[in-house]
């Protein structure tokens, strides 16, 4: 789930394009076998990448960029993209070899799985070609033992996710209730309804989730010239996978703040003791969603909400201390820190180093030694460096932690855009000149996603945020 261990179930391919495998976008690289001062002391507790545990009274973390909706965002287009099942601790990893069983490509199967006719049990028997909920409309659909019915059990891996996942299926629901009333109910008025769906879902993706992460001019330059297609079958990069996208993690809070009616809420994501099962008091998920931590979600999307964690090397002290439920009951210490984790994933599936990729993408005004490895005035390795450990700090020297800069934003834009134009579905490939018909003046925003799927209007009606304005672009 979080860097070594299996991070899901066999996933069946998707519809329009093949499951493929995992590859290289620079394989003429020279991979990094080792550096200085290693996985294990570089993401230790304690450690140059421990960020603590800040209140929320501690604002200097904050990243007013990219509110809080969006690290779970990433989250979840992360895993519509990508499930490797095959990964393990200090494996050496063939990566063409290496089956991605989640297709590359922006299409929700995470939410529509193989569709109704083949997986069933994710749709509602009594309202055919609705996806299922729970009975009272709050969760996702669950057995009699609390397991999560849904196309990626990944997405139950937290209380946030759960729920934003559980947005996605009342979308769907909505849309196809609303926006095709006028067909008789059948596999025709589905396949409309899911192609509308996917395409606001894609058209959020490229134009309010990217330009936040990596830039609006980047982003819209990758769109007009694209710099990486595939030339065959689309294949899951490693550079993505392994590295660039794992900033999120860094933008992770050691707690949320999860609405404020009837008083302020909050959780913390993990425990302090890794050890102690799961509560109403944190946030981990493969359980039914308790009414505490049931979410308000203008305080993850909007203008007002909670921002995210910068996108820098500091991580939350939490993320380097992974519970059992996230990691196995038993792990030694120094393998629940997720960022030693993914810096020896890093190393497994022989990745090259930041400052190789970052020549061969030509970045301008690339990172010194001193910028990659000096922390508060003392230097805390030297040398090659992991590529995730170079992206995220591209991301906090290059962008004062706003966003991603330099070689990580370009192979994260570069190849969810590729994707996309790979997938001869996706909106980009079949008309790219279209506009989302679901939001308000033509785009599609989070909050206008929220607003369809809930029903929300008028005083409830949650507020867009502009993404053309944010602070820190290009």
């Amino acid at each position: 789930m979080h860097g070594f261990d299996n991070r899901g179930l066999d996933v069946p391919q998707g519809r329009f394009s093949q499951s493929g495998r995992f590859g290289r976008m620079f394989p003429e690289l020279r991979s990094l076998k080792e550096f200085n001062p290693g996985p294990t002391e570089l993401g230790k507790v304690n450690g140059a990448m421990d960020g603590g545990n800040p209140p929320p009274t501690d604002t200097s973390q904050n990243n007013p960029r990219i509110k809080a909706g969006y690290t779970f965002l990433g989250q979840f287009i992360d895993h519509d993209l990508t499930l490797d099942t095959t990964s393990q601790l200090e494996q050496q990893v063939d990566v063409t070899a290496t089956t991605n069983f989640r297709t590359p490509a922006l299409e929700l199967d995470s939410v529509y799985g193989l569709g109704p006719a083949v997986q069933p049990h994710l749709y509602d028997r009594d309202k055919p070609f609705r996806l299922l909920l729970s009975p009272d409309g709050n969760d996702l659909p669950r057995n009699s033992q609390g397991t999560a019915l849904i196309g990626d059990p990944r997405n139950d891996e937290n209380s946030i996710i759960a729920q934003l996942h559980l947005i996605w299926l009342k979308f769907h629901n909505q849309v196809f209730e609303k926006e095709f009333a006028d067909m008789p109910v059948g596999r025709e008025r589905f396949e409309a309804a899911q192609r509308l769906v996917r395409w606001h879902y894609q058209w959020l993706v490229v134009n309010e989730f990217l330009p936040r992460i990596c830039g609006s001019k980047l982003v819209a330059k990758t769109v007009a010239d694209p710099p990486f297609e595939f030339s065959g079958h689309a294949f899951m990069p490693v550079e993505f996978s392994v590295a660039a996208y794992r900033f999120g993690h860094s933008q992770t809070r050691p707690g949320y703040l999860l609405g404020r009616t009837g008083g302020i809420r909050a959780a913390a994501l993990f425990p302090d003791d890794p050890s102690i099962p799961n509560s109403v008091g944190d946030l981990r998920g493969f359980r039914p969603i308790p009414p505490e931590l049931r979410i308000e979600w203008n305080s993850f999307f909007g203008p007002t909400a909670q921002p995210s964690k910068l996108i820098d090397t500091k991580l939350s002290r939490v993320m380097l201390r992974l519970p059992d439920g996230v990691v196995p009951p038993g792990t030694p210490d120094k393998n629940r820190s997720l960022a030693t984790r993914n810096l020896q994933r890093g190393i497994d599936v022989r990745l090259p180093s930041g400052q190789h990729v970052a020549r061969r993408l030509c970045i301008k005004n690339r990172l010194t030694e001193d910028e990659i490895w000096k922390t508060n005035g003392a230097k805390v390795g030297s040398g090659p460096a992991p590529l995730w450990f170079y992206n995220l700090r591209e991301g906090e020297v290059r962008a004062n932690g706003r966003r991603l800069a330099g070689a990580g934003a370009a192979i994260v834009a570069r190849t969810i855009i590729a994707c996309l134009l790979a997938d001869q579905a996706s909106y980009l490939w079949q008309d790219p000149e279209w506009k989302p018909t679901l939001g308000k003046n033509g785009r599609f925003t989070a909050s206008d996603l929220v607003n369809y799927a809930l029903n929300l209007s008028g005083a409830n009606e949650m507020a867009s945020e502009d993404v053309n304005a944010l602070e820190g672009d290009d």
